[in-house]
């Protein structure tokens, strides 16, 4: 039967879809084989980001993740296997065993990729060498296991490899470079990232001639010296060496490099100090086609021998401490395309042998001390340069850009932290043949107006002129030239007027706006959401503008850090912000006028890290919406009137480190489980009203690093659960009403640098075993030597409060407050104001880190321990209002930076100090209330024997009273003693009768003479004369 005019089409249908199905199917053989490999990598409950897992999910195993088919019409073969990291979980499954003949069905085999699945070996007699049935197998990738040096005499059968990878292995000391020699069609070979020491044959000192078709060998990261060099010298193809951070060190001879063919050396991360050969500094002619050299991160290198490689095209000799200027026969590499020499001590001007580098394509000579005025250096002969650093020396840039003018390819230019000027060169009129991308001169100096080179920019993508004092208004125009900005940063600069943005402009690359510290003023425009709908980071902040927060904000769908602070900005917090704005890390507007409730009730930000609203006129309470952020990392609501209890959903977030809700009215006690999510750092809450008591509520804080509880009405004891808060740095609980003795659990505290218990109740003695010391001390304790962190590469995205936040220290009655880095160097101790008793331990005086040691007002006694003069750090230092006696140590002279002293109001004798060095600053009440102290700056001379200090008086005054009578005392006394004189009287009056007459006598004479000296002196009205004393 023919076919009908239906069937052909019908035929071809079905034949494509056959077709298709068969396009991502492979032999049955190799499906099976694909499902045994998974089984035997092992299945893990949650793998689904596995290549793995989607395995055997069909039956097309070519569509299978990390499987690649050939491209054969008919039945398609597996190629290629990418199993990198499949056991991404094997850290917690153990180390894999591996059996290699699982891979031999797969004949047609060219890509085994095995990284990262923390496999240590292979089955007994089924390790890799099984594999050489497998011809076409040419790229093997074992890197980021655990295999040993048994691993190289499996491979030998592989000689159709020509990639073989086996980086951050456990291969280490000598290996022996005949295990390679099967490998004769091998062109790249991995070894980096082991502990391999040197290689070594067993048979002679002959070089590994079989991998003479090696180009690329990679041995960073080992423990090679300088004899590797020698071991390399058959290697006649290899074109890529790269041996950094090994410990090559010393001299390196050049002609020890017997590759002819080599192009890249990279010797980064060494010690070499000279780069020369044998016979001076004609270069070797073995290395006449070496482009590219790697010289980084060594010692202070001899830059000559570098001179004669005039090939070179590229080369980098950064970070290693060169001094001086280079030398002039760098002129000889006119080849040169690439040349980085930033982060030495270069000093001079730019090197007049740059006039040469007509070729060159990136210059970095950042970090360096090169000075003197830009426009006479030869930057300008550098035509062919696209890429100029010149950050971070003591250069004069003019504004203008005016020595750039003619390098028609610059495309980025780098010039932060130099001296930028406003030109005064006749550049006006000229335009710049350069188009640049990217333009960053965040410098100090004075730039003046924007340039004009800007106004014919096109193609910027970024732009950063913070610090450079700019004046002018907002350069709306600048955004309009260059449709693809993306970033732009005006930090710090003179900017004034509105920020004013052209009708309609819209500037949809921008992503990143920092206008921050300027003077700009009046509203935002309203329409800011509109013109901006990209942005990610948006900064207004320390500016003077007014009115409300524009609700347009809200169109930035994408922002995802916000700080409008330090401004005048009133009105309530749009609530359009906290529902469209669904992408917001970042909230900060702090410290302007905004008023009305914290928020609403769907409020729902997940991702927010920081919510900085401090310094505003918020109330209400701290809503349970809030809780919905479980991202949140920082909250600070500090300095608003916000009342209520602090709710419990506080101890519940789990990434919650930083609180401060100090400076508000809040009430009621701390919640029992404040720390339950065990993850607070900072946590700020004095000047409230909280009460109640501490036991149980700190309990879990053991991560807790700084806590602020000062300025409320707490009560009881300091809880002993304290102890297990070991990562504790400040402990401020001062100006409250706690109780009792001071636990000895603080003695566990060993990271304590300012305690701050003053104006409570506390009792008892001094614990001797107090041992603060300032962070600072303790990390360099820790770690000496250790360098500062690198300057961040772009402006942070958010002020940091910890960093913003105060702590108030009191000395001599007076508060200071003190932030940022300084509070990293400041330890002590304030426990004035209570009721301690006792004597003060003697071992205080080691404490010869702290600066601030208060013990006054309390009822201390004994002498002041002469261990004092071991404080060598102290600048405040008040025992005043004591029992102290004794005399005032002489040792105390040797307390260098000690700027406030008191001993006044103790029972202190003997001389005062010599009025030398810091104490010849200190005035007579440093020292009064004190009878037996004699000597300058008091008026009491010291004359003939000192008589012995008096017994110890009674001290029951807190609080600071001036003068030496216990006045308290005095009252008593003195009622007492009146009552007992009046009941004398009335006693000898009852039982003598004579005196009671006597006395009623007396009484009455005396009524009689007051009444006629009244009336004698006073006009008393005629109505009262009518009463008559009686006779």
């Amino acid at each position: 039967m023919g076919f009908n005019r239906f069937s052909l089409p019908t035929v071809a249908v079905i034949m494509m879809i056959n077709a298709m199905l068969l396009s991502q199917g492979c032999l049955e053989e190799e499906r099976i084989a694909l499902l045994q490999i998974k089984t035997s990598f092992g299945d893990h409950p949650n793998d689904n980001s596995s290549q793995l897992f989607s395995w055997g999910k069909d039956a097309l195993c070519c569509s299978w993740e990390g499987v690649t088919c050939s491209n054969s019409t008919t039945t398609r073969r597996v190629i290629e296997i990418n199993l990198f990291f499949a056991r991404y979980w094997y850290s917690s499954m153990g180390d894999l065993y591996l059996n290699a003949s699982i891979f031999l069905p797969f004949q047609e085999l060219k890509v085994l990729g095995l990284d990262g699945n923390g496999i240590a070996g292979c089955v007994a007699n089924e390790g890799f060498e099984r594999l050489s049935r497998l011809a076409k197998l040419k790229f093997l990738y074992l890197g980021d296991n655990h295999f040993n040096n048994s691993i190289l005499s499996s491979l030998k059968g592989l000689s159709s490899l020509k990639f073989l990878d086996l980086y951050y292995n456990k291969l280490q000391g000598s290996i022996d470079i005949k295990e390679f020699d099967s490998l004769s069609n091998l062109e790249e070979l991995w070894l980096d990232e082991n502990k391999i020491q040197d290689f070594v044959t067993l048979t002679g000192s002959e070089g590994p001639s079989r991998l003479n078709k090696l180009e690329i060998l990679d041995l960073r990261n080992n423990h090679f010296n300088n004899s590797i060099l020698s071991s390399l010298k058959g290697l006649s193809s290899l074109k890529h060496l790269y041996l950094d951070y090994n410990q090559l060190r010393g001299s390196t001879n050049m002609k020890e490099f017997d590759l002819s063919n080599l192009e890249v050396l990279s010797l980064d991360g060494n010690k070499i100090q000279d780069f020369v050969a044998l016979t001076g500094y004609e270069g070797p002619p073995r290395l006449n086609k070496l482009k590219s050299l790697y010289l980084g991160d060594n010692g202070p290198i001899d830059t000559k021998g570098l001179c004669e490689l005039k090939h070179l095209q590229d080369l980098d000799i950064s970070r290693n401490n060169l001094t001086g200027s280079l030398p002039s026969c760098f002129s000889n590499l006119t080849n040169l395309q690439f040349l980085d020499i930033s982060r030495n001590n270069l000093t001079g001007s730019l090197p007049s042998c740059f006039s040469n580098l007509t070729n060159l394509q990136s210059l970095d000579i950042s970090f360096n001390h090169f000075t003197g005025n830009i426009s006479l250096s030869p930057s300008g002969s550098l035509t062919s340069i696209r890429y100029l650093m010149l950050s971070h020396n003591h250069f004069q840039i003019p504004i203008s850009l005016g020595p750039f003018f003619n390098l028609s390819k610059l495309k980025h230019l780098t010039g932060d932290n130099n001296e930028i000027y406003e030109s005064t060169e006749l550049v006006h009129n000229l335009i710049p043949r350069f188009q640049l991308q990217w333009l960053s001169l965040k410098c100090t100096g004075s730039g003046g107006t924007f340039p004009k080179s800007l106004y014919y920019q096109h193609d910027l993508h970024f732009v950063d002129l913070s610090y450079i004092k700019m004046t002018g208004e907002f350069p709306s125009w600048l955004l309009q030239n260059n449709t693809k900005l993306e970033e732009l940063y005006l930090v710090n600069n003179s900017l004034s007027g509105s920020f004013q943005l052209t009708n309609h402009s819209l500037v949809s690359w921008l992503s990143r706006l920092d206008i921050s510290r300027n003077r700009f003023h009046n509203q935002i425009p309203t329409e800011i959401g509109a013109c901006f709908p990209r942005l990610v980071f948006f900064n207004l902040s320390r500016n003077d503008f007014s009115g409300s927060i524009p609700s347009s904000i809200s169109n930035m769908s994408l922002l995802k850090v916000l700080d409008l602070s330090n401004n005048g900005l009133s009105g309530n917090i749009p609530e359009q912000l906290v529902e469209n704005c669904l992408s917001l890390r970042g909230l900060v507007l702090s410290n302007n006028y905004l008023k009305g409730q914290l928020f609403w009730k769907n409020f729902n930000l997940k991702y927010l890290t920081d919510l900085i609203l401090r310094g505003n006129q918020l109330t209400g309470t701290l809503p349970n919406s809030l809780s919905n952020c479980s991202a949140l990392q920082s909250l600070d609501v500090s300095l608003n009137n916000l009342s209520g209890k602090i709710p419990r959903w506080i101890g519940y977030m789990s990434s919650l480190q930083y609180l401060d809700l100090s400076e508000n009215n809040l009430f009621g006690s701390l919640p029992s489980n404040f720390c339950s999510s065990r993850m607070m750092i900072e946590v700020y809450l004095s000047k409230n009203k909280l009460e109640g008591s501490l036991i149980g509520a700190l309990d879990g804080c053991l991560s807790l690093k700084r806590l602020d509880l000062s300025h409320n009405y707490f009560r009881g004891g300091i809880p002993e659960s304290i102890g297990s808060l070991l990562e504790l740095s400040f402990l401020l609980l001062g100006y409250n009403n706690l109780e009792a003795e001071i636990p000895r659990q603080m003695c566990e505290l060993k990271k304590l640098s300012l305690i701050d218990l003053s104006h409570n109740n506390l009792c008892g003695r001094i614990l001797p075993c107090l041992h603060p010391r300032s962070e600072w001390y303790r990390e360099w304790e820790s770690a000496p030597g250790s360098s500062t962190m690198p300057p961040a590469y772009a402006p942070m995205p958010l002020e940091d409060p910890s960093v913003n936040k105060s702590v108030e220290i009191t000395t001599k009655s007076i508060s200071y407050s003190f932030k940022g880095i300084i509070l990293t160097y400041i330890s002590g101790i304030d426990l004035s104001c209570n009721n301690l008793t006792g004597e003060i331990p003697f071992e205080l005086g080691n404490l010869s880190n702290i600066k601030l040691l208060n013990l006054s007002h309390n009822s201390l006694t004994g002498p002041i321990p002469p261990t004092f003069s071991n404080l060598k750090e102290i600048e405040t230092l008040d025992l005043s209002y004591n029992n102290l006696n004794g005399e005032i140590p002489p040792q105390l002279l040797d307390l260098n930076f000690l700027s406030a002293f008191s001993v006044a109001h103790n029972n202190l004798s003997g001389k005062t100090p010599k009025m030398v060095a810091q104490f010849s600053t200190f005035n007579k009440s440093c020292y009064e209330g004190n009878p037996l102290l004699c000597g300058p700056p008091l008026a009491k001379n010291c004359t003939g024997a000192i008589p012995p200090s008096p017994l110890p008086r009674s001290q029951t005054h807190k609080k600071e009273e001036n003068g030496v009578i216990d006045m308290e005392a005095f009252y008593v006394t003195f009622s007492v003693a009146y009552i007992m004189v009046l009941l004398a009287i009335g006693a000898v009056l009852y039982i003598n009768p004579q005196w009671r007459q006597a006395w009623f006598y007396f009484i009455g004479e005396s009524i009689n003479n007051c009444y006629y000296f009244l009336v004698d002196n006073l006009p008393v009205p005629a109505r009262f004369r009518r009463f008559q004393p009686c006779v």
